[in-house]
């Protein structure tokens, strides 16, 4: 098209024409000239934005072979790796380069932040905005660190943190709405604190498990309390010995996963299953069971050690990661099927630590 039909087209009916285009051609377009580069990143166009197309997404994996700061990418709409290392600068100014990214959730990026020790950094990569937040607490070692993004249309987004006290834990919940932090005593001192295992978003209730005897407890994000402990056994209603546990959710479509593992007489587990938590909030619904032959494969990935196992949630796929294993076992919940994600081919044939995976799916619409 003549470029001066686009310069002489209103606003309003570019919107209309650019509102129908895939992400990825928007990525495109905004290359190309100011005008699209504002355009793409202008409230009106944010808010009239739905594209039918399929949005891209990724799961990034670092580790040491790459560098600091590098990922490899693998594109699930494309199904395949990206022929090389990412650096950090793909998503931050050169200026903050030597930040570490520590989370990731629908379309925003939280980093540490390296002119501050006491800071986080919260980018989203795609409006090419950043906002610098700082911790209230200092010094600030964290076990658990969950970057949440609710359910909501408002695009505000919340940090909820624990650390390490004298006799019990330390809460801070910020909130991007007003920019501010609440602090509260953790009272719940058996939440099983990974530090790549996130919390799972229901609602208004962050949700995590605790450690043996299994159960899941939550965090009301609005109220600012914790709700009553359930035991994993009396929810999913067996009397099989649960070996492991890992929550993951879907925070687009409300809904929330049980990843458990059923250990024979000897400890060794013999099953893996997904359940569902059902539409009233009251009962889990099994919804897989790992192959046998796949899952004799998990078992030995884990070394029948299932503290480095942490679960992801990525486009509809429940992935199962660990530190120590190069690869990554997926259950497509709508299909019920499981695999293996291909081994990233950047990686050496020998190295069995550090593996570390972050969800990355772009978003326009979540506001930093």
């Amino acid at each position: 098209m003549d470029p001066r039909i686009w310069n002489s087209l209103p606003e309003d009916i570019l919107y209309r024409i650019l509102s129908v285009a895939s992400l990825e051609t928007l990525l495109i377009l905004r290359s190309t000239c100011k005008r699209f580069n504002s355009l793409f990143l202008s409230p009106a166009f944010l808010s009239s934005y739905k594209s039918s197309q399929p949005s891209p997404s990724f799961l990034c994996l670092s580790h040491p072979h790459f560098g600091r700061n590098r990922f490899a990418v693998y594109d699930t709409l494309r199904r395949r790796w990206r022929n090389r290392a990412l650096p950090i600068s793909a998503f931050l100014p050169r200026s903050l380069a030597s930040s570490t990214l520590l989370a990731s959730s629908k379309g925003i990026l939280c980093f540490s932040c390296p002119a501050s020790p006491v800071s986080f950094l919260i980018c989203n990569f795609l409006t090419k905005s950043t906002r610098t937040v700082k911790f209230p607490n200092h010094p600030f070692p964290i076990e658990s660190l969950n970057l949440v993004v609710p359910t909501s249309s408002s695009g505000d987004y919340k940090i909820f943190a624990l650390c390490p006290g004298i006799s019990f834990r330390q809460g801070f919940v910020y909130d991007s709405a007003s920019r501010r932090w609440h602090q509260f005593d953790d009272i719940t001192p058996n939440i099983k604190t990974n530090t790549r295992q996130e919390g799972v978003i229901h609602g208004d209730t962050l949700y995590f498990y605790t450690v043996e005897p299994y159960s899941i407890v939550g965090y009301d994000l609005e109220q600012r309390r914790w709700n009553r402990a359930l035991s994993v056994g009396e929810l999913i209603g067996g009397g099989s010995r649960v070996s492991f546990v890992r929550l993951v959710g879907d925070a687009g479509e409300q809904k929330m996963y049980l990843i458990g593992g059923i250990a024979t007489g000897y400890g060794t587990v013999s099953e893996v299953k997904v359940w569902e938590l059902d539409d009233a909030g009251r009962k889990w619904v099994e919804q897989g069971n790992m192959p046998a032959e796949m899952c004799r494969k998990f078992a030995a990935v884990c070394y029948h050690n299932y503290q480095h196992l942490y679960c992801l949630w990525h486009g509809g796929m429940i992935c199962l990661c660990c530190n120590t294993w190069p690869e990554v076992l997926w259950f497509d919940v709508a299909a019920r099927e499981w695999g293996w994600l291909p081994k990233c081919p950047l990686l050496p044939e020998k190295g069995n630590f550090g593996f570390t995976w972050f969800s990355v799916v772009p978003d326009l619409n979540t506001l930093v």
